[in-house]
Formats: structure tokens, C-alpha cells, sequence
């Protein structure tokens, strides 16, 4: 049984457990600026692929290339899910032949937020 990356991204959606909050900060604003501009990039589902960089994924040796369904996209920022993981994970990059995943992955919100 496949999950559809959408649903499993509004289910995690509220997720704040891994979004840095700087002292100081607004953290109800902060965290409703950061679910709406993810909101906003939401797309249609579609594969993609990063090669890994530092420092790396647990499961994944550096220059290895992962691949995911992206669920949302913005100014070189692909929130990606792996439905083989049930994870999201983050790549970066302007151009979809050439992106990297930094190794970080975790929420929606603190993939997104990084």
C-alpha cells in the first residue's frame, strides 16, 4: 500500500518538535509565517533526485543519489518525501538536474525552516 506524500504532509504538518526557536523570537508567529509560506509552495507530487552532501543522511554515503516525492518547492528549497523511509527530507538547489540534500530531515516544518 503506497501513502500519498500530500496526506502524510498534513498530518505532520503541526509537527514543531524539531523548528528552531531563537531566544527572543515570537514563536506563534514564527511558526504560523513558517506553515503558511510552506502551505503556499505546496505542488502536485513529482519524483525528484539529490545527491547526498555533508554531512550525509543516516542511511546514505556522501555523493550517493537519493530520490523522494517533492510535495513543495521554493527559491531552492524542495521539501521531499521518502515514502521508503516515511520521511521528509530537504534539497537544495535552483535547477531540479542539480540538487543536493544536505542531510537534513525531519518534520515538514524543520525541513522546511532550515
Amino acid at each position: 500500500m503506497s501513502v500519498d506524500p500530500i496526506e502524510r504532509l498534513k498530518a505532520q504538518i503541526h509537527d514543531v518538535s524539531d523548528v528552531y526557536i531563537g531566544t527572543g523570537w515570537d514563536a506563534e508567529s514564527y511558526i504560523a509565517g513558517l506553515e503558511s509560506s510552506l502551505l503556499e509552495a505546496v505542488c502536485q507530487p513529482f519524483a525528484v533526485t539529490a545527491k547526498i552532501a555533508e554531512p550525509g543522511l543516516p542511511d546514505a554515503q556522501v555523493g550517493e543519489v537519493v530520490s523522494g516525492e517533492c510535495v513543495a518547492h521554493s527559491n531552492g528549497y524542495w521539501l521531499i518525501y521518502q515514502p521508503k523511509n516515511d520521511r521528509f527530507v530537504c534539497f537544495w538547489g535552483t535547477c531540479i538536474d542539480n540538487l543536493s540534500a544536505p542531510g537534513i530531515f525531519g518534520s515538514p516544518l524543520g525541513c522546511w525552516s532550515s
